[in-house]
């Protein structure tokens, strides 16, 4: 009987084993199931991480290669927005100079050196149609505040663009007034000298900068076009040395006159650049005077014509510009100006430079370049002046500028000129200058 109980235990168990191996087994195959499931989410999340981590890499520009291309009338630095798939972009360039004077006048020997500018581009592609850029700039390498020199931070352009089709796209904020080569285009590899000409700088008042809207655009390979409207001067700060110190640069500007401004360039043959501006408008805006008087409108004309000739080594340029000012005894008179500076009714400037590679003879195919270069300068901000005030002859200036540069690459280079001036009522010192320039 015990024998016969053994046996009944032992067939039970293996009953009981031979039913349960199905559950086990559908047991062990749910946690294989759980398992594959847990590592199948586990990859997709990481693929999620991966494309973000890329997308983030992708939202930042660095350029892949030294050299930069300009796009729609800006420099090649602040162009980089455009060719950024989606995302931020960022940018720049710096500047300095050391300055030694020399001849011609009293006082000689006041050397200067100066970090000139450092620029930081930042812009921002929404969609392929809408982005933002802008250029953030500080001089002379500290603040009025911190330095107590000329110091500042300022915002050079601010806008946003809409680019609806080559033909027709549109810009609002802090724009830069499309006149003359360098006011749009100023970063230093893309210009000669370590000074930009004094045509570009008191009659074409650059870096000029206004708050305003308007349209551009290119037709077909060889024509582009810009025109803006923008607040007007504050002819409250005209002088004899022209409408530089009236620029409102976009800060709580005066905008009860406005003005208009307009460009064309077309290219007729690959290397050959011809173009001109426009810019008119009221400068008074609409200020008052003691007596219950008016300052005068003040109306204010700025033309320029340039053209630009590349081709190889090669390198010719050339600019023609006038500002003409109506009611400018009237705004002598409100300024409160002395007879032998007051503001001119019309102020006159241009120049002319050829510069040539010589690169190709030392190293040829070389991304170096080393280019000597000769620019002629005229500027008279007192060409015309009104009755009753006599010309200050100190504003009338030849300037003949010899030179050299190298760029190691093309978004570097080293600058060395010699600055004979010569006013034509008086004696200036002559300059020696050496300048370094970047662009990224």
């Amino acid at each position: 009987m015990r024998s016969c109980g053994m046996s009944s235990r032992w067939i039970a168990v293996a009953l009981v084993t031979v039913l349960a191996a199905p559950v086990l087994a559908q047991a062990e195959t749910d946690m294989e199931r759980a398992q594959r499931e847990e590592i199948a989410e586990l990859k997709r999340q990481l693929a999620v991480v991966i494309g973000e981590v890329q997308q983030i890499k992708a939202s930042v520009v660095v350029p892949e290669t030294p050299e930069l291309k300009s796009s729609y009338g800006l420099g090649p630095a602040a162009s980089k927005v455009y060719s950024t798939p989606r995302g931020i972009s960022l940018g720049g360039y710096a500047e300095a100079f050391y300055r030694n004077q020399i001849g011609d006048a009293n006082g000689d020997g006041e050397d200067l050196s100066d970090f000139l500018r450092t620029v930081l581009y930042i812009g921002n592609k929404f969609s392929d149609k809408l982005l933002f850029n802008a250029e953030i700039e500080f001089e002379h390498a500290s603040t009025r505040s911190t330095g107590g020199g000329p110091g500042s931070v300022s915002v050079e352009f601010a806008a946003l663009d809409y680019l609806y089709k080559p033909e027709l796209n549109f810009r609002a904020g802090i724009l830069l007034v499309p006149m003359g080569f360098l006011n749009e285009i100023h970063e230093p590899p893309s210009y000669f000298g370590t000074e930009r000409p004094e045509p570009e700088r008191l009659i074409i008042p650059s870096t000029w900068r206004e708050n305003g809207a308007g349209i551009f655009g290119t037709l077909g390979e060889s024509f582009s076009y810009r025109a803006y409207v923008v607040n007007g001067f504050d002819a409250t700060r005209f002088t004899s040395a022209g409408v530089r110190g009236a620029r409102q640069n976009g800060s709580e500007s005066r905008s009860n006159d406005l003005a208009f401004v307009g460009r064309f360039d077309f290219e007729p043959m690959d290397g050959l650049q011809v173009g001109a501006s426009l810019y008119q408008g009221d400068s008074g805006q609409d200020r008052d005077l003691a007596g219950g008087l008016s300052f005068p409108d003040a109306r204010t004309t700025i033309w320029e014509s340039h053209a630009q000739y590349r081709n190889g080594p090669l390198h010719f340029r050339a600019l023609y510009t006038q500002a003409l000012i109506d009611d400018a005894r009237l705004v002598s008179l409100a300024n409160s100006l002395a007879s032998n500076n007051g503001v001119a009714e019309r102020s006159v400037g241009g120049y002319a430079e050829i510069a040539y590679d010589i690169m190709q003879w030392i190293r040829p195919g070389s991304e170096a370049s080393l280019s000597p270069f000769f620019r002629f300068e005229y500027v008279d901000t007192q060409n015309d002046v009104p009755n009753g005030f006599t010309q200050n002859r100190l504003q009338t200036r030849r300037l003949f500028i010899p030179g050299i540069q190298y760029k190691p690459i093309p978004n570097v280079v080293l600058k060395v000129d010699y600055r004979n001036i010569d006013p034509l009522g008086g004696n200036a010192a002559d300059e020696l200058r050496f300048g370094i320039g970047l662009a990224f």
